[in-house]
């Protein structure tokens, strides 16, 4: 009797085709969930990037004009900030060192927003698109002295971080307005207090449990104010030894 091959041949043909089967339905199965997860995880870990950690102090936004010490740069205009003067090398009458920084706010014809501002950020003209901050989380305190040209000058607001974006600063903190005397003062942003309201959205609830409000810090400080507060054409004043301390 001829021996049959056929019933082998299906067998065979159907043993292949199941454990073909098998394979790429697990391999569909196992693949699926780890490039999910793997999505996640880039989007969370990007969102929740600390920033550099320092852990000496004073660490400076601003000690001398082209000083080693300077570590955030004064990029952030905001405002009609484009038909504003800033000399940061200026020499008149400075609180510590060679130099210190003047700001002169002008009324003009073009301005329309009626208020200008301006940002020390890290790094350079960073809105919160570069994945690279500070870690201050060591910092007690921002402090800096100011003096206005005539005294009364008034600078609504004085503040470190809340920059938003991807890359957002993890906090924000401020006083103000403030009235600058003639002769240069000494004001604190306490840091212990810095609130972190300005972390929204999911990624950021997912990283609460290690962002800490000056854990991501890009904008290291920032002034802001109005012709219309002071009630003139012009505002000049000065700012000098801007630092974080202990």
């Amino acid at each position: 009797m001829p021996y049959n091959k056929t019933p082998i041949f299906i067998l065979c043909l159907l043993s292949l085709c199941v454990s073909l089967f098998l394979i790429f339905d697990i391999g569909k199965a196992s693949n699926q969930p780890t490039e999910t997860l793997s999505k996640e995880e880039t989007v969370t870990r990007a969102t929740c990037l600390l920033g550099e950690k320092i852990k000496d102090f004073p660490f400076y936004v601003y000690k001398d004009a082209n000083a080693g010490e300077n570590k955030f740069f004064p990029t952030g205009n905001m405002g009609d900030l484009s038909g504003t003067e800033i000399n940061a090398f200026c020499k008149e009458s400075p609180y510590a060192g060679p130099t210190c920084v003047k700001i002169t706010y002008r009324e003009k014809p073009e301005q329309i927003y009626g208020w200008a501002g301006l940002y020390w950020q890290y790094p350079p003209n960073n809105w919160g698109t570069i994945p690279k901050a500070y870690d201050l989380s060591g910092a007690a305190k921002l402090t800096f002295w100011a003096r206005g040209k005539y005294g009364g000058e008034i600078i609504n607001k004085f503040q470190i971080g809340g920059i938003a974006g991807r890359y957002r600063d993890s906090g924000v903190a401020s006083i103000g307005p403030i009235i600058l005397p003639k002769r240069w003062h000494k004001y604190t942003i306490n840091l212990k207090k810095i609130d972190n309201s300005i972390i929204t959205g999911y990624e950021d609830k997912e990283c609460w449990p290690f962002m800490e409000p000056l854990s991501r810090i890009i904008g290291g400080f920032c002034w802001a104010t109005s012709l219309k507060a002071d009630n003139r054409q012009n505002i000049t004043f000065y700012l000098d030894e801007i630092k974080f301390e202990k």
